[in-house]
């Protein structure tokens, strides 16, 4: 069957069978018709997108970069007839030199022209073409008829054999706090910087070659941690983050990277610093007298310390009170200066003459600025009374200044040091005298002339009975020295070292309340006139308190000595004290109940509980909350409290996710968790229980196995 179509595609043969006969001859024949189909069809250049091409490579001629159509004509009669032969280039056709400068689309469309560049400086290469259907003259561009050659453009572009270059590179050292708690340090272009004027920076690949040893480094906008590369736009972009791992007692870190750009090209390899300092207590805890006055903490940065740092102070009285007891300066912040490695803060401590239990108050460091917070982020200073006079701290004195220190002693700036009573004597305060008349001295202390060790055996011997007196406290008035001594003695002294003119002794002989005081008559020798500083009784004094009986000051002791009467505070008045008045307990934790740095503490063993109802059981049952923990001293201690066994603590993030927080609403200044702090905590593990070692690892808080907790209250 013949159809339109073919017929106008090609010239078919038509023919039809024809008889011709006279009568008596007959004769066949065939009548052909044949019909030629006519090209009236332009061929049209719909694609001439031109080559680019790198210095000296080859490039092919696709059908996405060079096309010709024509409804009429195939593939194969499409011709491109070259006018023109590239100049800094040579065409190929099916892999041989270009011969008969012409190639068809069908050529092009399986990808048998090619393009070679020859090398040269020059940029620009091109040739020409006519486009032809082998039948009509001319062609279609652009909806215009074309008979001149048009061009087929190719583009040159140099070889970049020049890798990109630091321009910029230091040491990171810019510690930030991040929202949810840990420390990083921003890595960007202020420190690290690479420029290439032929690459985009978003081309410009810090290729990672060893990581990070210490921490790990994270996209900020995606969150995900950096393994591999990143690129200088991240770098100027504010996006590659450092984070310090709190857990490991390190100052610096270092990444190792090689620079490079899309064609390979690469550079040296490269090392980036990165340094911070840790900044903690000296120590964490003190003891020192109520006189000593003046007690200054000792702070100390360790690490990179060539830029200026911060850290604020919080103050959190446990059973001292500002004010009362002690006194701090206005300023809660210290400051580290480029260079600086220790910085003081001080604290007064009030004597105010009352007898009273021992106090304690910590001092916390918190909030660092371009630092890390140590191990040491809390002081325990405990302040001890004066019992009758005296005050011993639990260490020995060292007449070494910085010895002292590491003992967490601190020696008086002012006379009235003291020693400690009997444990279970009732505790009598002695006021001081003034400071331009006496010096008290103490087991270690030095006084100019003497030998500490042999005042601190001086002793007196009773005539006839050999028994010996050590005296309680040491006095130099003047050219005087003062003993006294505590207890009851009827016969006469004398001392056992010092030759009899030249001995100068006053001895005041306290007895227990309700017994007579008793002043020995010394010989002659001995006796010493009476001044306005002496502790003999007078008569007609009436008392004089240090201090107003304030309900604060409930149940203390004030010892008067010029009338030799004890008083105490009913919380209104101060009134004379006997054996038949109640006496004031200390303060101490319930039975059953430990006391640790100013807390109350009981371990529940008995009914195991998941998180939530231990929170609630410590509430509601002992009246306190879940332990907080303070710090790595405390939690040893807890530890050991705690038999050894997993057991619930006060920490969770149920409120905001990644946002660590107690129970008891103090703030997060210590962590020791298993495997690093928790990134990103997972559905309902947002609560923290301890394990071997003391370690932290978060757990469910309503379901899952029931554990011990220790429930704490403040003393």
């Amino acid at each position: 069957m013949v159809t339109q179509e073919s017929m106008l595609k090609a010239a078919l043969p038509l023919f039809a069978r024809f008889l011709v006969s006279n009568g008596l001859w007959t004769k066949h024949g065939v009548f052909e018709i044949t019909l030629k189909a006519e090209d009236r069809a332009l061929p049209m250049v719909t694609k001439n997108k031109g080559l680019r091409l790198a210095k000296g490579a080859v490039g092919v001629l696709s059908p996405e970069l060079l096309e010709l159509t024509d409804p009429d004509t195939p593939a194969e009669n499409l011709t491109f007839l070259l006018a023109r032969l590239p100049q800094h280039g040579q065409l190929y056709l099916r892999g041989a030199v270009l011969l008969q400068q012409s190639f068809t689309q069908r050529d092009v469309d399986s990808r048998n022209v090619a393009y070679q560049h020859t090398g040269g400086d020059s940029q620009v290469d091109y040739f020409t073409f006519v486009a032809t259907d082998r039948t009509n003259q001319g062609f279609v561009v652009d909806g215009r008829v074309w008979k001149d050659p048009v061009p087929f453009t190719i583009q040159v572009d140099q070889l970049d054999k020049t890798a990109p270059r630091i321009t910029r590179l230091h040491s990171a050292s810019q510690v930030g706090l991040l929202k949810n708690g840990c420390y990083g340090i921003y890595i960007t272009s202020h420190v690290l910087k690479a420029s290439d004027p032929d690459t985009k920076d978003d081309e410009i690949i810090f290729k990672i070659l060893r990581g990070p040893l210490h921490g790990h480094l994270e996209n900020t906008t995606t969150g995900e941690f950096i393994c591999e590369q990143f690129s200088q736009k991240d770098l100027n972009s504010k996006t590659i983050l450092y984070i310090i791992n709190p857990s490991l007692e390190v100052n610096s870190d270092i990444v190792e990277f090689q620079i490079m750009d899309p064609t390979g090209n690469s550079a040296t390899p490269q090392i980036l610093e990165l340094k911070w300092s840790h900044i903690e207590w000296s120590q964490t805890e003190y003891e020192v007298c109520e006189n000593v006055g003046m007690l200054p903490l000792e702070v100390t940065r360790r690490g990179h310390t060539m830029d200026s740092a911060f850290v604020g102070i919080k103050v959190n009285q446990v059973s001292a009170t500002v004010g009362k007891d002690f006194t701090v300066t206005p300023s809660k912040l210290i400051q580290f200066d480029a260079g600086m490695s220790t910085k003081m803060w001080n604290i007064a401590i009030t004597y105010d003459g009352l007898e009273e239990d021992d106090e304690v108050f910590e001092v916390i460091l918190n909030s660092p600025v371009n630092a890390v917070l140590g191990t040491k982020t809390k002081a325990a200073v405990k302040i001890l009374d004066s019992k009758g006079g005296q005050c011993h701290p639990s260490y020995s004195f060292s007449q070494s200044k910085h010895h002292a220190w590491e003992k967490g002693i601190w020696h008086p700036l002012s006379p009235g040091s003291s020693s400690p009573t009997t444990s279970g004597s009732l505790h009598l305060e002695r006021r001081p005298l003034p400071s331009s008349k006496q010096l008290l001295l103490t087991r270690g202390d030095t006084l100019g002339g003497f030998d500490s060790t042999a005042l601190s055996q001086r002793k007196l011997r009773t005539r006839g009975n050999g028994k010996v007196v050590r005296p309680s406290s040491v006095y130099r008035n003047g050219t005087d020295i003062i003993y006294s001594y505590h207890g009851m003695v009827s016969l006469k002294l004398e001392g056992d070292s010092f030759p009899s003119h030249k001995r100068k002794t006053k001895v005041a002989i306290i007895s227990e309340p309700e017994k007579t005081i008793q002043v020995t008559e010394l010989p002659q020798a001995d006796k010493v006139e009476s001044t306005t500083d002496s502790h003999f009784p007078r008569q007609g004094q009436s008392p004089s308190f240090p201090k107003d009986c304030t309900v604060d000051l409930k149940g203390l002791f004030h010892f008067e000595e010029s009338i030799q009467k004890l008083y105490q505070c009913d919380g209104i008045a101060w009134k004379a004290w006997n054996s038949k008045t109640k006496e004031v307990g200390d303060k101490s934790c319930p039975a059953g109940w430990h006391l640790h740095a100013g807390y109350c503490h009981t371990l529940i063993t008995e009914q195991k509980s998941t998180w939530n109802m231990a929170t609630q059981t410590c509430r509601e049952q002992y009246l306190g909350n879940l332990v907080t923990v303070f710090s790595r001293h405390h939690m040893q201690w807890l530890w050991d409290f705690g038999r050894r066994k997993p057991f619930w603590i006060g920490l969770n993030d149920q409120e905001h996710a990644g946002l660590w927080e107690w129970t008891g609403g103090e703030p997060v200044t210590f962590t020791t968790w298993k495997r690093g702090p928790p990134q990103h905590s997972k559905f309902g593990r947002n609560c923290v229980l301890v394990q071997r070692q003391g370690r932290w690892q978060t757990k469910n808080c309503s379901r899952g196995k029931a554990h011990n907790f220790v429930c704490s209250r403040k003393l």
